[in-house]
């Protein structure tokens, strides 16, 4: 009977030290994830979700010259942050002349104008995102 009640508590004991063993990695993993974030730096279990920006035109089809609204909404980028109209200029974004404003609801407004015929693929980006392209062919 006493062979069996110490082999109890051993095994009692090292389940016990398995059990504060894990528990010690977990803490130390979590201490060594804090601190190569950076000496200020909080463990947090929530995520905060990437700034984003979609983009809507109001025509797919367009004669030359003729505007070409594009409208759409924004998560995580501040009100009167600037969003800037670009264009797919030989493989390169490059910056189109029409800008305008984050309102205070999230949103975004602006039109253009191109005289290129042919698809067009324009989209719209903040310091903080980029949307997805939308394409409008230009017709003469």
């Amino acid at each position: 009977m006493r062979v069996r009640s110490q082999l109890v508590r051993r095994s009692v004991a090292v389940l016990a030290g398995l059990t504060v063993a894990g528990g010690a990695v977990a803490l130390s993993t979590v201490q060594a994830q804090a601190a190569q974030s950076g000496p200020s730096a909080q463990v947090s279990s929530s995520v905060a979700a990437a700034p984003t920006i979609s983009i809507k035109s109001d025509k797919a089809t367009a004669k030359a010259w003729a505007k070409v609204s594009f409208t759409g909404k924004t998560t995580g980028i501040a009100a009167n942050t600037k969003v800037q109209v670009q264009r797919l200029e030989n493989g390169k974004w490059v910056n189109f002349p029409a800008t305008t404003k984050v309102t205070s609801k999230a949103t975004y407004s602006v039109w253009v104008q191109s005289g290129r015929v042919g698809v067009n693929k324009f989209r719209v980006v903040t310091a903080k995102a980029a949307s997805a392209a939308v394409s409008v062919n230009v017709t003469k």
